[in-house]
């Protein structure tokens, strides 16, 4: 009867001792640990599938923060550049001709993070910040989808 109580009690002991130890080991708040990483600087362009209106480009600013989905802050934006959004259109004979948009904008953000990176990739909310992602990114009172062009370490 001892032995139906005390075996299952070890095993429950042993697995909730190996979870903490991977929690920890994965989620360092050692200050010293979180401090050997780098910053990096990303370079984000607007979706080039989704027309982007003047008016919201016009909302990006340098010196502005770019939040991750949960609001929390991750970049300041170093650089902000707005360029007529490109597309192609067929001309008559049916060859595909590159033009700007009279009126959509495509924007091109450097934004440097605000916090170090801890492990192999930085994270943004339940993502990744990597070349070639595409997600969401928000402003103070701008949304909208991009794609990332690049990604340095920085120190």
């Amino acid at each position: 009867m001892l032995k139906k109580i005390v075996i299952p009690l070890v095993i429950v002991v042993f697995l909730v001792a190996t979870v903490l130890v991977i929690y920890k080991v994965l989620n360092p708040k050692d200050p010293e640990v979180l401090s050997q990483g780098n910053y990096i600087e990303a370079t984000f362009m607007s979706d080039p599938l989704t027309p982007l209106d003047p008016n919201t480009a016009n909302s990006v600013k340098v010196g502005g923060t770019i939040y991750d989905p949960q609001g929390r802050p991750s970049f300041e934006i170093t650089d902000v550049k707005i360029t007529p959004m490109k597309v192609w259109n067929p001309d008559s004979s049916g060859k595909l001709v590159e033009s700007t948009h009279p009126y959509f904008v495509s924007v091109y953000i450097t934004a440097k993070s605000i916090n170090k990176k801890a492990a192999w990739a930085y994270p943004y909310g339940t993502d990744l910040i990597l070349s070639g992602a595409h997600l969401a990114i928000y402003g103070d009172n701008w949304k909208f989808w991009a794609v990332i062009l690049t990604v340095k370490d920085i120190k």
